[in-house]
């Protein structure tokens, strides 16, 4: 992923729960024949019994891009989080607009998983997202014969995290004064996605009591930041 040193994430526990908070992720094979082969799905971060962590997800049997995840295959898995137009018109001097994003890429090599770490998986993936359900269900609820005559259906697989790189886009290349303005515009849109980001840029770089929000010191400015 091209990711300009200025907005490259490089904090391990940051990355990691970016990753918990944004799991509906993409999945990126190459088939046999060169092409690649994408899914969507949702993919845990989770510890291995090595201490380390892994990714793990699975996928319906009916899709193909199962058979793609034995043998070590490598493959990607694309995390992306909040995303906004940044409209040039929100400087105070004339520049290009721009786009900020938050995003995380995991590389490594899939394997897939026996029946019995398949239901395990299932029971916490499960477990994770029935916590916020008024009347949360569980795997536990349902007798195991029924459950394991529905994993029919899916595979499960494991992928190792032999890289992983994040990109916080969040114009952290504009001085104090524009940055602000740009939260400031972003809130205005009304957009989900903008307010999202706005919280994200505050929390990374909070206004100082003595500083009103839009107002700083002018610096030098690039002319671009693509």
């Amino acid at each position: 992923m091209y990711t300009p040193k200025t907005f490259q994430e490089t904090d391990r526990d940051t990355l990691f729960q970016f990753i918990r908070d944004n799991s509906f992720a993409l999945l990126i094979s190459t088939g046999n024949d060169g092409i690649p082969v994408a899914t969507h799905l949702p993919i845990e971060l989770l510890p291995s019994t090595d201490g380390q962590f892994h990714l793990v997800g699975h996928l319906a049997k009916a899709n193909p891009h199962w058979k793609l995840l034995t043998g070590q295959t490598p493959a990607l898995a694309v995390f992306s989080g909040a995303h906004s137009y940044i409209s040039s018109s929100w400087y105070d001097h004339v520049n290009v607009p721009t786009w900020n994003y938050l995003s995380v890429h995991v590389t490594g090599r899939t394997t897939l998983l026996t029946d019995d770490q398949t239901l395990d998986f299932l029971r916490k993936q499960v477990d994770k997202y029935e916590v916020r359900s008024a009347c949360p269900v569980s795997v536990d609820s349902m007798t195991e014969a029924y459950v394991r005559k529905e994993m029919r259906g899916v595979v499960a697989f494991s992928m190792t995290l032999d890289s992983i790189q994040g990109t916080a886009k969040l114009s952290q290349n504009r001085d104090d004064k524009n940055y602000r303005n740009i939260i400031t515009e972003l809130r205005h849109t009304g957009d989900e996605n903008a307010e999202k980001m706005a919280a994200e840029m505050v929390s990374r770089r909070p206004a100082s009591d003595s500083e009103p929000a839009g107002v700083g010191p002018m610096g030098k400015l690039p002319s671009s930041d693509q």
